[in-house]
């Protein structure tokens, strides 16, 4: 009776149970089989990562120290180069510090800057040993030497524009008005116009600064009783030229454009005997 019962056949029914039951099982096999081989992968990149990265980390290492060694090393033979005095000795040889300043740093004759001054702005020039707008590097210059301010004025004219300039000085300046034949020393506080439509009582007024009749003036340290430079000077021209220029109504106006060149250095730099602070004195004293 029960082997009666195992022998017999299945029925369709049963049968194409049996059929997606094995589909299934495949499908989840399938899928198991493919999240393990993503695993493994994942796995691997990681590792493969992770030795990367402390082979990067080594290698910096080794790089930062060996800088480290070779700036000690550098550091060492530095010092080892520098000459020291023998303190037992009575004749002494000195120390020769390297130069700080070279010759493309300094200024060099027929040097010109060129100066646009705004509406309503004013415009400083100055002229220094380390600061300003031009930088000497002398000993016969201070800093703020000289400073020159420069206003437009008369803006309400349509037609051309005018100007005031306001010359300030810390060191000592000698001075040619446009048309003068000798220098004068300049006041510590002096001012001139530029107006071809104002007039003025007391301050000397001009229509342009020619560039062939210029506004000259030399800077230095000491005047001698002749009223000349005893060491020497740097002499600077300011001239102007004439540009149009639109209005806000839609005109154009005559204004100017303002020029300072370095006409003269003399009798010149003594590049040799600079001193410690960067700065150079002139070649040799004159007109004693």
């Amino acid at each position: 009776m029960i082997l009666a019962q195992v022998m017999k056949p299945y029925s369709m029914d049963q049968i194409r149970i049996l059929e997606e039951r094995m589909n299934a099982y495949e499908t989840w096999v399938f899928v198991l089989v493919l999240l393990i081989a993503v695993l493994v992968l994942i796995t691997v990149m990681q590792r493969l990562t992770i030795a990367k990265l402390k082979s990067l980390e080594a290698f910096k290492s080794k790089s930062n120290l060996k800088e480290i060694t070779t700036s000690s090393n550098q550091k060492q033979t530095a010092v080892s180069d520098v000459a020291i005095a023998d303190i037992h000795t009575i004749t002494q040889t000195p120390i020769h510090l390297p130069m700080t300043v070279q010759g493309k740093d300094l200024p060099d004759p027929g040097l010109v800057f060129k100066y646009v001054i705004p509406i309503n702005v004013n415009k400083i020039i100055t002229i220094g040993q380390r600061e300003g707008s031009v930088i000497t590097r002398s000993t016969e210059v201070l800093d703020h030497h000289l400073t020159i301010d420069i206003n437009s004025i008369d803006v309400s004219n349509l037609d051309i524009l005018s100007y005031s300039l306001e010359f300030r000085r810390e060191g000592k300046v000698l001075v040619q008005l446009p048309g003068a034949r000798d220098f004068q020393e300049m006041g510590v506080k002096e001012k001139l116009y530029i107006s071809k439509t104002l007039s003025f009582d007391e301050e000397p007024c001009f229509e342009s600064l020619d560039n062939n009749q210029p506004l000259r003036f030399r800077v230095g340290s000491r005047i001698g009783a002749d009223g000349k430079f005893k060491t020497g000077y740097f002499e600077f021209h300011l001239f102007t030229k004439d540009v149009f220029e639109k209005t806000t109504n839609g005109t154009k106006r005559i204004e100017k454009h303002f020029y300072l060149k370095l006409s003269k250095i003399f009798p010149g730099y003594d590049t040799a005997g600079q001193t410690r602070e960067g700065l150079v004195p002139m070649l040799g004293r004159f007109g004693v």
